[in-house]
């Protein structure tokens, strides 16, 4: 009973307590519902505000892996084209894409393919025929689904609104009188010199004696310098791995397997479906794609690949001979993700590198007789057999072909049976085998589903690509020795925290970190972490071993000495990280810089003593100890001459003929120079010319330089004004970190 008062007691906390629990849950499931982050920093900030997740992840259906750039880019330069009136009409819009009306081909890779003439790689205008011609085929098909065409014509009317948005901001950019002047003469203008100069690291460090309070005080009066600014947060993660290599009885083991797997593939009945059972990638065919080519190859990019060492050896390989083991090249490795693969590869059959062929066609549309198109291509057949000389021939009836190309160059049987795209008609296993097989100068009629083919073969080099069948196995570790290799990292961690936990400066971490790697035989790593958007390229590590070092890098209390929990396994290896440097934005604390501040600090008291050294003396009496070196500088041709110095050179009070100067101090020592001859620009009436010059290389070091496309159709640019609208934009992308559990 006493229990039960209590509970009456109790009665209306209880209720208070579970009123807010249910409160609790039903607002965890409001956000859950509605994509609502209470967080600082969502998954991300542009211009100070945060992302709306909502749209963001409306946006990603359509965008994918691209979204956060479309998202990104769109609310930057929106505000510019909102601000300026900027659109684009349907009709300019076509003629863009089209490369009418004035306009040319759209410099972007899945477009400018269409009118390129795949021999010469060239635009021409049948070219652009052809490809308007094509181009529309895909919009039509595009049109057909609303969402589809609704995608193409925001992307590429985003691209055409930043071309006008440049070429107003081109128009903007203008060069004065006097600035073309002051450009003129900072070329002209000249100076014949001889000079000392004495380099600071003719000083040792063990002869500059300081304090603690020396570098204190040096960092007082210097931490707003320019150089020591950031307009950028970061850390650097420092990192080893142990050796990925495998052990001696993992290598004896692994080759010993290829040795058998030679013997039963030299044997093999079929030998394409004994490689792929063996193989770790399924890469052998029955046909023109088991070619292989070497490294250096125009094509090796599209196909498997072998090390260019062995190029002879294949060459001259007889039909069933095997070839290896090898190792694969970076080709491969770039394939497999910098995984190190081994090969053999038997020898299936042989086939021309390059075909030279051309064609002459005839389609066949609803309304066409086939027969009596079937008799005209036969004409044209006998017209260009027995020609005496069918370059005339050819030429002549080549306006009867409804191929614009005609003639190919640098075909292979492969490309023959595959098109590259679809962008020729000239391709087809019937046209693949007579191209590979018949004489050269031979001409024969084909008939595919493109129509009747004229085609006669030009040229065939003598020169041979293996057909292969190959097995691939990955040179890795055995799990034992992976074993032994997460021990020897589990003993070295364990180190690096009992003794870094002791110590009280970050030098001396950063010191003892740097030993660590240089006793144990390791090579030293960094990652630099930007703490607007951390991120390690997969290419340097795996992304679950990256994943690793920036947690590490930003939970809660990281600082430098700060190490990953345990050992982390990249592929092959496993991976030791600490953070060896914190950089905030703006002026950095004393700790921060302190390597940069006792450099500098060295650096300008060694700079004294040489100053002191050379005072009062003449370029002659110095010329005893240092070697005197003739040179002729101007503003714009510093010979090799520290900038700052050059600067005092051409200032307004600098030396003039026949002058001395005192002692310079420049970035890398100390100069006493003297000035023998004073040649000035010659006087010209009119700088219109080079105001010209001036004004085209502030376009296109600010505006024009072109925008590209890496593989992932992201925006890649070297472009001042837009790369300034980004920073200004002080862009925070916490995807990352929020999906860690770091930040939200």
């Amino acid at each position: 009973m006493a229990i039960i008062g209590k509970i009456r007691e109790k009665s209306i906390l209880l209720v208070i307590i579970i009123g807010l629990a249910l409160l609790a849950f039903i607002l965890t499931d409001y956000k859950s519902m509605f994509g609502v982050n209470e967080g600082e920093y969502g998954i991300g900030h542009v211009f100070g505000e945060k992302v709306d997740q909502v749209r963001f992840n409306s946006l990603e259906a359509k965008y994918g892996e691209n979204t956060w750039n479309y998202y990104v880019d769109s609310l930057i330069m929106n505000k510019e084209y909102d601000a300026l009136g900027l659109s684009i009409s349907d009709k300019e819009f076509n003629a863009y894409l089209m490369a009418d009306q004035g306009f040319g081909v759209i410099k972007d890779q899945s477009i400018q393919g269409l009118f390129v003439d795949s021999i010469t790689g060239k635009v021409t205008e049948e070219s652009k025929k052809l490809g308007r011609i094509k181009l529309k085929q895909q919009l039509d098909q595009a049109k057909k689904n609303k969402k589809d065409w609704a995608g193409v014509k925001s992307y590429y009317s985003n691209i055409r609104k930043r071309e006008k948005y440049l070429d107003i901001i081109s128009q903007g950019i203008y060069t004065t009188t006097i600035e073309a002047e002051d450009e003129y003469k900072n070329t002209e203008d000249k100076k014949s010199i001889r000079y000392i100069f004495k380099p600071t690291n003719s000083i040792e460090d063990s002869e500059i004696k300081y304090k603690e309070s020396d570098l204190v005080r040096y960092y007082a009066d210097h931490k707003y310098d320019a150089k020591y600014q950031n307009e950028k947060g970061y850390k650097v993660v420092r990192y080893f791995n142990v050796s990925n290599a495998p052990s001696s009885t993992d290598s004896l083991e692994f080759f010993n397997e290829f040795n058998v797997m030679s013997q039963e593939l030299s044997v093999a009945e079929n030998d394409t479906v004994y490689s792929n059972l063996k193989s770790d990638l399924k890469q052998s065919f029955f046909n023109a794609r088991s070619t292989a080519v070497p490294e250096n190859h125009f094509k090796a990019e599209e196909l498997f690949t072998y090390p260019p060492a062995l190029d002879t050896i294949f060459q001259s390989a007889d039909i069933g001979q095997i070839v290896g083991p090898y190792a694969c090249g970076d080709k491969m490795k770039s394939k497999t993700k910098g995984l190190n693969y081994y090969a053999i590869s038997k020898v299936i059959g042989k086939t021309p590198t390059r075909i030279k062929a051309r064609q002459i066609l005839v389609t066949i549309s609803a309304s066409d007789d086939t027969l009596t198109k079937k008799n005209q291509a036969e004409s044209y057949l006998n017209q260009l057999s027995s020609s005496a000389d069918r370059e005339i021939t050819f030429n002549a009836l080549k306006s009867n072909s409804a191929d614009p190309v005609g003639e190919y160059d640098n075909l292979t049987e492969l490309f023959l049976n595959y098109p590259e795209q679809n962008r020729t008609s000239f391709y087809g296993e019937e046209i693949s085998n007579f191209c590979t097989n018949s004489a050269v100068g031979s001409v024969k009629l084909i008939e595919t589903d493109r129509g009747f083919h004229i085609v006669e073969i030009l040229e065939r080099d003598n020169y041979y690509l293996p057909k292969v069948a190959s097995i691939y196995k990955e040179f890795k570790p055995s799990e034992e020795t992976m074993s032994l290799k997460e021990k020897e990292s589990s003993t070295v961690l364990s180190a690096l925290y009992r003794k870094i936990s002791k110590l009280n400066s970050q030098e001396k971490i950063q010191a003892y970190f740097d030993t660590t790697l240089i006793q144990g035989g390791y090579q030293p790593k960094a990652v630099q972490l930007f703490d607007n958007s951390p991120e390690i390229p997969l290419n340097v590590l795996s992304e679950p071993a990256a994943n690793k070092l920036i947690q590490a890098a930003y939970k809660s209390g990281a600082k430098v000495g700060t190490l990953v929990g345990r050992p982390v396994r990249d592929k092959n290896t496993y991976v030791i990280g600490m953070v060896y440097s914190n950089r905030q934005k703006g002026a950095p604390s004393y700790e921060e810089i302190k390597k940069d501040i006792k450099k500098d600090f060295l650096t300008a008291k060694k700079n004294e003593i040489i100053v002191k050294n050379f005072a009062g003396k003449s370029l002659e009496e110095l010329a005893g100890s240092e070697s005197v070196k003739p040179a002729e500088v101007s503003f714009k041709n510093m010979n090799s001459i520290d900038a700052e110095v050059i600067g005092s050179l051409f200032s307004s009070n600098g030396p003039k003929e026949n002058e001395t100067t005192n002692p310079i101090k420049g970035a890398t020592g100390v100069y006493v120079i003297t000035v023998d001859k004073v040649v000035s620009a010659a006087t010209i009436k009119s700088f219109k010319v080079k105001k010209e010059e001036v004004n085209r290389t502030s376009i296109m070091q600010l505006v024009r330089n072109p925008m590209t496309y890496n593989q992932n159709r992201k925006p890649s640019e070297e472009n001042y004004i837009i790369n300034g609208l980004y920073e200004r934009a002080n862009i925070i992308d916490n995807r990352k970190l929020l999906n860690l559990g770091i930040r939200n």
